[in-house]
């Protein structure tokens, strides 16, 4: 079973990749817009990723 990258993680380098992922979003939104497939699944990628982290800190708190 391949396990994703937030269960591997911690939560500050799970926010490193969220910022990243977000940077992307960004990017791919002004090269595509905003209706672009690309950006829509950039924008799926790091929503997931932000829920992942909030489990992941609602656990620890």
């Amino acid at each position: 079973m391949k396990k994703h990258p937030s269960s591997l993680l911690e939560p500050n380098e799970l926010l490193t990749y969220i910022e990243c992922l977000r940077e992307e979003l960004i990017r791919l939104g002004l090269t595509y817009g905003f209706h672009h497939k690309r950006t829509i699944h950039a924008s799926q990628e790091l929503d997931y990723y932000i829920v992942e982290y909030q489990k992941l800190t609602s656990k620890v708190s």
